[in-house]
């Protein structure tokens, strides 16, 4: 698995398109982060990185499923993070309800993940209220800003993705990827008489799922309580892998003796360090200079999109090295002074993975059986 990845790399290198689709929906990733990100520098956002991501996972080709996917991202922002303002009003103060908290978000986003066809919602809600929770417990007293500034920041984000999307030839023969199967809902209303019998039958073939869930809830909980012990710095870039990193396709599940658990984490690892060393490496001879700085942004993005959406099974690697690009290179209202918190993420990113693969190899050795996939007209 790891020994192919360096050759898979150099093809998809030497296979760039420079004016198919392929190519045009690198341009436009990358003409939609760079706006993302000027325009948060612009408003003075906090958190400048928030827009620029949210315009690359919200840009494609086609401009219905850019809208699409832009739409349940601002709606699952907005969800998470009057979910994370409610959790921290109630337990700022109590650490294990507050972990607690996490672990229930964690397990609910991953289930609408696998059941709902507005599964990327659930996912983004699920990721901004452990991102605004994690950001806010050591300063609870301005959670609000925080809650309200991610929100702003996604918003801009998916308005620079759409306006760029928008003034973009759309490549022949783009449309939406097919849905995975979805897999049955779990029984919800527990307060009625027939919950247990109707939780009985559908517990069956579902281990899997429910694995994968607690594998995921798992990390993101203990991330406050390990982040100080694991690696001296804050817990949000660790509680954003743990969660990204579980948010897998649902065939992963549906494949008893699929490896793509491990395989993600791999090319996490892997896309991470490209990533971040790629960014350091840029900050080495910008400087203050706003203009190269600036100039940096596009070329890195587009090529993390080439490999994205190539064709050697290297997707996630493209993904993930351009989260830590653009986190490494766009630290805050413009050019870095040191490389230092670049360099703290990707010892975050390192720290979560470590606990990650810890839980996944510890609940690996529980036998279980796959899970049975819902009716195609399931949500």
């Amino acid at each position: 698995m790891l020994r192919e990845i360096p050759s898979a790399l150099v093809k998809e290198l030497r296979s760039l398109d420079w004016r198919g689709p392929r190519g045009l929906e690198a341009a436009e990733a990358a003409a939609s982060v760079t706006l993302a990100v000027l325009a948060a520098l612009a408003v003075h956002s906090g958190e400048p990185w928030w827009a620029g991501i949210t315009a690359f996972m919200v840009t494609r080709a086609a401009p219905s499923v850019a809208l699409s996917r832009g739409l349940m991202r601002i709606a699952g922002s907005i969800v998470g993070a009057a979910v994370a303002l409610i959790v921290l009003r109630l337990f700022v103060y109590q650490s294990l309800p507050f972990c607690l908290s996490l672990f229930a978000l964690s397990c609910i986003g991953s289930f609408g993940f696998v059941c709902s066809r507005f599964g990327y919602a659930w996912v983004v809600g699920t990721v901004t209220a452990c991102l605004i929770m994690l950001m806010s417990f050591g300063q609870p007293e301005g959670t609000f800003n925080t809650a309200v500034n991610r929100v702003a920041e996604v918003m801009i984000g998916t308005v620079a993705s759409l306006i760029v999307t928008g003034l973009s030839p759309a490549p022949t023969g783009a449309s939406a990827a097919p849905a995975a199967g979805l897999l049955e809902p779990p029984p919800l209303a527990f307060w009625r008489r027939d919950y247990g019998p109707k939780l009985a039958r559908w517990l069956p073939g579902k281990g899997r799922v429910l694995l994968h869930v607690c594998r995921g809830g798992l990390t993101v909980m203990l991330m406050p309580a390990l982040a100080d012990w694991l690696a001296p710095v804050s817990p949000v870039t660790m509680g954003i892998t743990a969660v990204m990193i579980m948010s897998i396709p649902t065939t992963a599940m549906l494949d008893p003796d699929s490896p793509l658990i491990i395989q993600r984490a791999a090319h996490r690892l892997i896309g991470c360090l490209l990533g971040a060393l790629a960014g350091l490496a840029c900050l080495a001879f910008v400087g203050s200079d706003f203009l190269l700085w600036l100039a940096l942004i596009p070329p890195g993005i587009w090529l993390c999109s080439q490999i994205q959406t190539g064709t050697t099974g290297m997707t996630y690697i493209g993904t993930q090295a351009m989260f830590a690009y653009l986190m490494s290179l766009v630290q805050g209202k413009g050019p870095p002074e040191t490389i230092s918190p670049g360099f703290e993420r990707l010892v975050g990113v390192m720290g979560g993975l470590s606990v990650l693969f810890v839980i996944t190899l510890s609940l690996s050795l529980i036998p279980l059986s796959s899970p049975t996939p819902a009716p195609a007209n399931a949500d």
